[in-house]
């Protein structure tokens, strides 16, 4: 595991901060007008994509109210730090966060087994965790108060994915898993789908280790046989439970071996790193997003973020635009409480935000749940590789 201070610099180099940001080390609490949150995130491994875009639209939100003054006269200062989507790193990280950085709140996770593994952690410190990049249901079923998921579920996701197929009339389905907490969660949500709907059991279910990319000298050797075992199943349609390394790799062989089925997966893929991985092969492609479109400048929401992510000089993406539309989502909930309030005042503020429209978007607070969003749609992707919404 790399050392705390090289996490922290390996984000900021990419992210190009100043030298002065990158070798900066804070061991004290906060000054009484700063609001510190903290992240830990992938922005190194085989989901760097996710982290990396998802630590852009957070970062963005809050240097555009830290430009105007901040809220209430406090400034929001974001302390993200690498853990490769390995949960060992996310929990080290996580301790780093709540004790020495003494962060107000954890924000932007990744992952179902990061989170999983970083949650009690939050819990016994008494730390809010808001907003992870994750749609596992088990976060979302009797969650404790403390925990606030953002983004739709899984199974929000994958229901539209089978009433898609069963529209096309397609019932052979075989799965792509990755074998950790989002895979796990992934095939529940989609057995429970399954069932609801009265539809046949996926006829295979390959499995892919987290982080596998087939890459031979990392010791990486399931892709393969991943690819044969769906082939030889003889599906109309894959779906991928596997984040965008493993499902790039898995649906480029199948292109290779001559597969001209239909390719489904969940916003865990990541659309824009898994576009640009397969270029013409991603033709056939459909996948899940919990966001609009990131290009739809009507709504004001979005057109706000084209414009920061032009002065940037970075892509439109799913994962940035989620990232910058959860920091909008905390920077209203840090309105709405009182200049020094407690985190009891911050969770109570993010549950008053009900049905709040950030701009031609709004949420819908399902206290049950206590999630915050609800959107899920579909991207297709054409035979150059384009998006289509």
């Amino acid at each position: 595991m790399r050392p705390r201070s090289d996490r922290r610099r390996v984000l900021q180099g990419m992210l190009g901060l100043t030298a002065a940001s990158a070798t900066k080390q804070t061991w004290a609490a906060p000054p009484k007008d700063v609001i510190r949150l903290g992240q830990s995130v992938p922005i190194s491994g085989a989901a760097q994509h996710l982290g990396i875009e998802y630590q852009r639209g957070l970062q963005m939100a809050f240097n555009l109210a830290n430009a105007s003054g901040g809220v209430q006269g406090r400034s929001i200062e974001l302390i993200s730090l690498d853990d490769a989507y390995e949960a060992d790193m996310a929990a080290a990280n996580t301790q780093d966060l709540i004790g020495a950085e003494a962060v107000f709140a954890l924000v932007g996770y990744v992952g179902a087994e990061s989170v999983r593994r970083s949650l009690p952690l939050a819990l016994k410190a008494g730390v809010p965790m808001i907003a992870p990049l994750c749609g596992a249901e088990f976060l979302r079923q009797a969650p404790p108060r403390a925990l606030i998921t953002w983004r739709a579920g899984q199974a929000a996701e994958l229901a539209l994915i089978v009433r898609t197929l069963s529209t096309m009339g397609w019932d052979r389905m075989a799965v792509l898993q990755q074998t950790d907490a989002d895979g796990e969660a992934g095939l529940l949500a989609l057995q429970q789908v399954l069932q609801a709907a009265k539809l046949p059991a996926p006829v295979t279910l390959a499995k892919v280790a987290r982080n596998s990319t087939g890459e031979s000298a990392l010791g990486q050797n399931d892709i393969a046989p991943a690819a044969k075992q769906l082939l030889e199943a003889k599906p109309q349609v894959v779906v991928s439970l596997a984040a965008y390394g493993s499902t790039g790799a898995v649906w480029r062989a199948l292109r290779k071996s001559g597969f001209r089925g239909g390719c489904y997966g969940t916003s865990l893929s990541g659309s824009g790193a898994l576009a640009a991985q397969l270029g013409s092969d991603a033709a056939g492609l459909s996948l899940t997003q919990v966001v609009p479109s990131p290009t739809d400048a009507s709504r004001p929401v979005v057109a706000s973020y084209l414009q920061r992510l032009k002065a940037a000089d970075a892509k439109p993406e799913h994962a940035s635009l989620e990232g910058w539309m959860v920091g909008q989502t905390i920077l209203e909930a840090l309105r709405r409480m009182p200049r020094n309030g407690t985190r009891e005042q911050f969770l109570a503020a993010l549950e008053s935000l009900g049905t709040w429209d950030m701009g031609g978007f709004a949420l819908k607070w399902d206290p049950a749940r206590r999630q915050l969003a609800q959107h899920v749609s579909l991207t297709v992707y054409d035979q150059s590789g384009r998006a289509r919404h």
